[in-house]
C-alpha cells in the first residue's frame, strides 16, 4: 500500500481494540487495530477507484494485507483477468484472519461458479498452509449446497496439507456440509481418514452449530476420539 494509505491507516487505529485483538491472530506482527467495518467501507471505494496503484506498493502492516484481500475480493472483472492477481496474494497470507476475510467477500466465487471451483480445488490441493486452506474456506463458503455437496466433499479427501490452520479450515468445512447432510458428510469424513484433532474438532464444531439437530450433536458427543 501507498505511504498516503499506509499514514491513513495509522490515524484509523484503536489501541484498545489492538490490545483486544492481537491476542486472537498469533503470530502476527505491525498489527495496528483498525477495525473490520473499517477496513471493508475504505476496501468498498479503493475497488472502483485507484486500486492498481495501492496494490502495486508492498504491504508493511496486518490492516494493508487485510486491506489487500478485501480489495481483490471486490474487483469486477472474468477470472482470466482477476485470478492471476489472486495468485500473486495467495503466498502473502500469513494468518487465518486474512484469509477467511478475503474468501468471504470474493464476488467473482459468486458469478463464475465452475471456474472459482477449480480455482478452489487447486488451492486445497496447495502444500501451503494458508494457500490449502482457501481452498477449503472457499468450498465451504460457496459450494456447500445440496448440488455441490458431494464435489466439494470429495474435493476435502485432497486437502491434505498437515498445517495447522488447513486442518481447522477442514474441520470448519465439515461442519458447514453437515448442516446440509450429515449422513453423506459423516460418510465421507469415515472416508478420507482424518487425523484425530481434525476430526474431532470438526464434531465440536457441529454440536456448536444451530443448524445440526440435538440427535445429530449426540451422535456427535459419542463419536468424540480419545
Amino acid at each position: 500500500m501507498t505511504d498516503l494509505l499506509r499514514a491513513r491507516l495509522a490515524d484509523m487505529a484503536d489501541p484498545a481494540y489492538r490490545a483486544f485483538q492481537l491476542p486472537l491472530l498469533p503470530g502476527v506482527e505491525h498489527y495496528l487495530g483498525v477495525r473490520l467495518p473499517i477496513l471493508q467501507k475504505l476496501a468498498a471505494r479503493l475497488a472502483k477507484e485507484g486500486w492498481r496503484d495501492e496494490l502495486a506498493a508492498p504491504d508493511q502492516t496486518f490492516e494493508e494485507q487485510m486491506l489487500r484481500g478485501l480489495i481483490l475480493g471486490r474487483l469486477e472483472g472474468t477470472p482470466a483477468e482477476i485470478l492471476p492477481i489472486i495468485r500473486e496474494f495467495l503466498p502473502k497470507i500469513d494468518n487465518w484472519a486474512v484469509c477467511d476475510s478475503f474468501c468471504a467477500g470474493l464476488k467473482i466465487a459468486k458469478i463464475y461458479k465452475e471456474e472459482m471451483f477449480s480455482f478452489a480445488v487447486e488451492c486445497g490441493a496447495d502444500p501451503a498452509e494458508y494457500i490449502a486452506r482457501v481452498g477449503a474456506v472457499l468450498l465451504l463458503w460457496y459450494y456447500a449446497g445440496p448440488g455441490d455437496l458431494p464435489r466439494s466433499l470429495a474435493a476435502y479427501r485432497a486437502i491434505t496439507c498437515p498445517g495447522f490452520y488447513a486442518r481447522m479450515g477442514v474441520a470448519w468445512g465439515y461442519s458447514v456440509f453437515a448442516a446440509t447432510d450429515f449422513a453423506q458428510t459423516v460418510a465421507a469424513m469415515q472416508a478420507a481418514g482424518l487425523d484425530d484433532a481434525t476430526w474431532n474438532k470438526a464434531l465440536q464444531k457441529m454440536r456448536e452449530s444451530r443448524r445440526i439437530a440435538p440427535p445429530q450433536k449426540q451422535w456427535c458427543r459419542q463419536h468424540k476420539r480419545r
